[in-house]
């Protein structure tokens, strides 16, 4: 059965990535704790299905309130021309203790790379969610001839394979893919261990409660008027 297969695979996967992310975890966990220590700002990018990663750390319950989307309202059909994302990149503004977040699973096209060199201009230190491999095997489609593994200070590598599908139901047909699911967990768990690291240095973290709580919705908004200007609330 199709769907048990992507069962098996998923969840081999998942354990797998966990595994080889460990101390990249708790790197991107220290870097992000550092950032909401110091009221800094957390920007957060990805082009295509790689937005819907970026969204999922966005304005949701256990999620921090200081994350900025940088949202693309094109959801990727133009990720691959150069140039294109300096538009959406003059609605942020990056300071120092900022820290970025650019996902993508194959590293190589033009919105990544730039937003994440954008990032690293500006003294920002970026934290990349890619498939490693699969980047390496593939020629950059930018014409600094970097994919985004080689920008990043931190790599969070979600081990997807070529092409993304891994259930292969014939010889040119495969189902599953797995980019999303892997990549969404490796950054909740950065966010976890970074709301855990907060706390122990006695700094609560600014967390979204649960619209569907009694009480979460004034504390909710006590946290959006914290970063009011600072942070696009999407959600």
């Amino acid at each position: 059965m199709s769907w048990s297969r992507y069962r098996e695979a998923i969840l081999e996967q998942l354990q797998r990535a966990f595994e080889a992310n460990q101390e990249m975890i708790r790197t991107a966990a220290h870097l992000i704790a550092d950032t909401v220590a110091a009221d800094r700002i957390i920007h957060v990018f990805g082009s295509g299905h790689s937005q819907l990663v970026a969204l999922d750390i966005v304005g949701r319950a256990g999620g921090l309130a200081n994350v900025n989307p940088i949202f693309d309202p094109l959801f990727g059909r133009a990720e691959r021309l150069e140039g294109f994302v300096s538009a959406l990149l003059t609605a942020h503004a990056f300071h120092p203790g900022d820290v970025l977040i650019v996902i993508s699973h194959s590293g190589r096209n033009p919105a990544p790379i730039e937003v994440a060199l954008h990032g690293k201009r500006h003294g920002l230190p970026v934290i990349a969610v890619t498939a490693v491999a699969f980047s390496r095997s593939l020629p950059s489609r930018h014409s600094s001839g970097k994919r985004l593994f080689e920008i990043a200070d931190v790599i969070l590598d979600t081990l997807g394979a070529p092409g993304d599908a891994v259930v292969s139901l014939d010889a040119d047909l495969s189902v599953g893919p797995t980019s999303t699911v892997i990549g969404a967990a490796l950054l909740q768990a950065v966010i976890a261990e970074a709301a855990a690291q907060l706390l122990n240095r006695g700094i609560r973290p600014p967390l979204f409660r649960s619209g569907n709580l009694e009480g979460a919705d004034v504390y909710n908004q006590e946290l959006r008027d914290r970063y009011r200007g600072r942070v696009l609330f999407l959600i």
